[in-house]
């Protein structure tokens, strides 16, 4: 049935039926949430990618495209402020990236440019000019590589990691295991991971590479915004509450004094209503402007420092942005 549905939509996409449904719909005011934009060509091979974190530039063309034939693409701060002061920010596009690739500088900034379009870029600034990896990425390079047949688990559990469908399902079992840990242990766990599977020297390469406080300073420059995204991308909700306001406040530090000014509004690792409690949104109020969820739906005034997003990422081309602005209400 869902194959069905696709056909269906990508039909109606190729007639123009959408495009045109959607000139003449007046939307309410989305952000659209993007990670990186890769500028590999070739269809993804193993784990790479496997869930179109890093969207192939040829789309993110087709969707800036897209925006500029029928949307309004405008600064998060503009949004931000239009919110505030109850403003009718109908056809209103916001574009934002997390966590900070460096393919955001080097791919994702110069299509932007040439569509003369805003984006705001949140940094895990602790990851910025450095070879690491976020512990994600790790997982999925180290079960890419691996050659174990089989992976044994902290605590005792064994997946299988014989062939590519074993190990996507090992990934996303992890993963989610990881993100139930306090937030101190994981980086850890990833490592042993890592190690147990025979992978254990692991640098960020190709669009796992961060970019590097030149690279930001450029973007501000560009007169992108650049924000906040904590210092290590730990779900907040599983840290200790000092420890969690010294990441979110010691992001925003970093980038002032690196690039001399910081988005005010804050992003949240992960983005999940249950990975921030009431008390650190408190805590963005006193220090941002608004801040940003990884929550599905339009952003309203109401959720100001829970905005939500939609992410027209994914596997393969991603999801068909006409449809996604077209059923956002």
């Amino acid at each position: 049935m869902a194959r069905i549905a696709s056909l269906l939509i990508d039909a109606a996409a190729a007639s123009g039926a959408l495009a045109l449904a959607l000139a003449l719909k007046r939307s309410v005011p989305l952000i659209l949430m993007y990670h990186g934009v890769s500028a590999r060509r070739g269809a993804p091979d193993g784990l790479r990618n496997y869930d179109g974190k890093q969207l192939a530039l040829a789309f993110f063309i087709k969707h800036l495209r897209l925006l500029r034939r029928s949307r309004r693409v405008i600064p998060l701060s503009e949004l931000v402020a239009g919110l505030e002061q109850r403003q009718d920010m109908s056809n209103a596009v916001v574009i934002t990236f997390d966590d900070g690739y460096e393919n955001n500088a080097l791919v994702a900034a110069p299509a932007l440019a040439d569509f003369n379009m805003p984006a705001a870029f949140f940094l895990t600034t602790g990851l910025v000019g450095t070879e690491s990896c976020i512990w994600t990425d790790r997982l999925e390079i180290a079960l890419d590589r691996t050659d174990a047949v089989s992976l044994e688990l902290p605590g005792g559990a064994t997946l299988p990691t014989r062939s590519l469908a074993d190990k996507r399902r090992a990934l996303i079992s992890v993963k989610a295991m990881l993100k139930l840990r306090a937030s101190q242990r994981v980086e850890e766990i990833a490592k042993e991971i890592s190690r147990r599977l025979g992978v254990a020297d692991i640098c960020a390469e190709g669009d796992y590479r961060f970019m590097c406080w030149d690279q930001a300073r450029a973007l501000v420059r560009t007169g992108f915004e650049v924000g906040a995204h904590t210092v290590t991308h730990p779900i907040l909700s599983n840290l200790p509450f000092d420890e969690a306001v010294l990441e979110m406040l010691g992001s925003k530090d970093s980038i002032e004094r690196e690039t001399g000014q910081c988005s005010s509004t804050f992003c949240f690792p992960n983005g999940k209503r249950s990975d921030f409690s009431v008390e650190l949104i408190e805590v963005c109020r006193r220090h941002f402007k608004a801040a940003l969820s990884s929550e599905r739906g339009a952003a309203t005034v109401e959720d100001l420092f829970e905005l939500k997003r939609l992410s027209p990422a994914g596997p393969g081309r991603g999801e068909t942005l006409e449809w996604l602005l077209l059923r956002t209400r």
